[in-house]
């Protein structure tokens, strides 16, 4: 087994889990204390610098500063939220990390594994039953000779329409044939599906090794049969990502449980999308397996060593894994053009003026062009100043609005929904003042290749924020004493929306 699977599958078994997770460490940072420390086989081999045979390692080069950039494959950038910050009150900071897909290298791309899971409960019935078998055929068309793909449909129970199978001339189209004839069936148990496609999957394999495995789920309904609580979904979704599996999940309609879904792909690393009309769906699907055939990294893991009296505040929006001053965060596989980002807040000692180290951030995956493991460094340090402390990084501060905008899509959902239309809209509008507050200077401060992109991003932000509030204005009406009544489909569409957008600007 590679040092990348080994450090995944061990890392995967200490996961913390959560949309935004906390973390804080002893006072005195890590090295206060040597109680509850973790090992793994994942820091033995980093500790140890054992990489093996036709591995690459790129460091960042240049003077230690608040920024670096590391190009390969994954391309890693590294920022700090300040470049320098006052020596008697430090106080706090961010951590970012970028990594993005590149096209760098002409090697040939390794088979991927697609299973989809595609809900057949008596609900799906009409053009939305007929609707998701187009869309399934569609990403089975994009999928090229030598790929693996399975095919699960569930209602109560679950059924593999097709097992784990190599793609060539004649299989694809017996594949499609196979979905074509799925029937309807009951009610809906999505955890029954995911678990019929996790076994399909483990099938899948390649001459080389090399394989991509992904699962995309499609869902109209609640889950009524199976796991049917967040935590448990959360717990099978870590499972999958332990294998190396990220679950897409797609919800269709006003009637699924955008909770669920979303869980589902938060914690595998996976994308969670809603569609209002089935006609999307082919979108979506088509969409899902272009990604997958376009991967260039896999089994990517982010991690952040902190410097000496640095503690950690708060890890942003994604599962990860800690032990002593080291946190590890799985990325998965990423594909050309993605970007992925890791975010953390942390704590500075207070010290004379001068530099100090922040954190040193490596990334190890596995090179699909260039078909070898390989490493990404490099380090940061701010500087700590008599006179005034720097601005704000206008990338990070654009990457803490995304994550602060998603939370409060989030829990204005959960305010609306037990009728607090009022509490949900201040939520939002106070956030909205935030975003509006930032906009301006971020995007004059930003570096000229980035400027539009964070003014963008900024906007958009805005823009769903504006879309909430306006409808969530109306709330539903309620009667004395008695519960909350429906929304309205606009009130339904946006939360399901807010959902799947909160996702996105979490990334």
């Amino acid at each position: 087994m590679k040092a990348l699977n080994v450090g995944l599958l061990s890392s995967i078994g200490m996961l913390v889990v959560g949309g935004i997770v906390f973390a804080v460490t002893p006072a005195g940072g890590f090295s206060a204390t040597a109680e509850n420390k973790t090992a793994s086989t994942r820091d033995e081999v980093d500790n140890n610098d054992v990489a093996g045979a036709g591995d690459s390692t790129v460091q960042a080069s240049g003077d230690l500063g608040s920024t670096f950039s590391v190009d390969g494959t994954l391309k890693l950038e590294g920022r700090l939220g300040h470049s320098s910050l006052k020596a008697t009150n430090p106080d706090e900071t961010f951590v970012l990390l970028e990594v993005s897909g590149t096209d760098k290298g002409k090697g040939e791309a390794p088979p991927v594994a697609l299973s989809l899971v595609i809900d057949r409960s008596g609900s799906m019935r009409g053009t939305r039953h007929q609707n998701a078998l187009l869309a399934a055929a569609g990403a089975v068309e994009r999928l090229h000779d030598g790929d693996t793909v399975s095919v699960v449909a569930f209602d109560t129970r679950t059924e593999t329409i097709v097992p784990s199978t190599t793609i060539n001339a004649s299989s694809r189209q017996n594949i499609l044939q196979s979905i074509r004839g799925i029937q309807l069936g009951g009610d809906t148990c999505i955890s029954c599906g995911i678990e019929g496609g996790l076994i399909e999957l483990a099938k899948s394999s390649s001459p080389s090794g090399e394989i991509v495995k992904r699962m995309v789920v499609m869902s109209d309904g609640d889950t009524n049969n199976g796991i049917r609580d967040i935590p448990g979904f959360k717990s099978l979704a870590q499972r999958a990502m332990s294998q190396g599996i990220n679950i897409t999940t797609i919800g269709v309609d006003l009637d699924f449980n955008e909770k669920i879904m979303s869980a589902i792909a938060q914690s595998s690393n996976g994308r969670h999308y809603f569609v209002e009309s089935d006609r999307d769906l082919a979108r979506v699907f088509e969409a899902e397996a272009s990604l997958l055939t376009d991967s260039v990294a896999n089994e990517a893991v982010a991690d952040i060593e902190l410097g000496q009296g640095v503690e950690v505040v708060r890890v942003f929006d994604r599962t990860f894994t800690r032990s002593g001053s080291r946190i590890s965060i799985p990325l998965g596989s990423i594909a050309k053009g993605e970007v992925k980002t890791v975010l953390v807040k942390v704590r500075l000692p207070k010290g004379d003026a001068g530099q100090l180290p922040i954190a040193s951030a490596k990334l190890a995956y596995r090179d699909l062009v260039a078909n070898k493991d390989a490493t990404s460094s490099g380090q940061l340090a701010l500087e700590l100043v008599d006179g005034q402390a720097s601005a704000f990084d206008s990338i990070v501060l654009d990457r803490v609005q995304r994550s602060e905008t998603g939370s409060a899509l989030r829990e204005a959902n959960s305010l609306f929904s037990v009728g607090k239309a009022d509490e949900a809209r201040k939520r939002l509008e106070t956030q909205q003042r935030a975003v509006n507050a930032a906009r301006p200077s971020a995007a004059k401060s930003a570096p000229a290749d980035r400027a539009k992109g964070v003014d963008d991003s900024l906007a958009k932000q805005e823009a769903e924020l504006n879309r909430a509030i306006d409808n969530f204005a109306q709330p539903p009406p309620t009667q004395p004493g008695a519960s909350p009544a429906a929304p309205a489909p606009a009130q339904k569409s946006q939360v399901k929306r807010s959902a799947a957008e909160a996702d996105n600007f979490s990334r």
